[in-house]
């Protein structure tokens, strides 16, 4: 099976993911979750991580391992200040919009300048998990922040969980 990258600001890359999630599918890999549905709270002022309140779950049922990848808009009102954002993950009940940093903070932070005042800036956050629980239900979120002031504001607008 070749992996094809890429890296576009248009809709190819949520189909270029998808089809490679049906493609898993068929190697006896679990998709857990493959959410596009664009997902955006309030903006957040606060230099201190918060929870964006995405609240997905996905519940391993085989090894606990998990490939989580998730695409996001993030932007801040105030030129050359910016936004930074660490995936997130835990049990219970997920955290609220702009509520205190909860759960586990993983994979790196991705962290963006605006070179203008509200300037669209596009990452990526990927990690691979393991030791989670099978039949355990986890949420799945971004803890983010402004970095020195302005207003923050993030945009899920695709996240993917493969069980391998």
């Amino acid at each position: 099976m070749s992996t094809k990258y890429t890296f576009l600001r248009d809709d190819t890359l949520l189909q270029t993911m998808t089809e490679n999630a049906q493609t898993l599918l068929l190697n006896n890999v679990s998709v857990l979750l493959n959410d596009s549905t664009a997902y955006s709270p309030a903006g957040t002022t606060s230099t201190t991580l918060v929870m964006a309140g995405y609240g997905q779950t996905f519940t391993p049922s085989k090894t606990g391992r998990v490939l989580i990848i998730l695409l996001a808009n993030v932007n801040n009102n105030t030129a050359g200040d910016g936004v930074q954002a660490v995936l997130s993950y835990g049990t219970g009940t997920p955290p609220a919009a702009n509520g205190a940093l909860a759960g586990t903070q993983v994979g790196g932070t991705a962290k963006v300048t605006s070179a203008a005042a509200s300037a669209s800036n596009e990452v990526a956050l990927a990690v691979v998990l393991t030791g989670l629980t099978v039949g355990t239900t986890y949420w799945l979120d971004v803890a983010y922040s402004a970095v020195t002031g302005g207003t923050a504001t993030i945009s899920i607008i695709y996240a993917l969980v493969i069980e391998f």
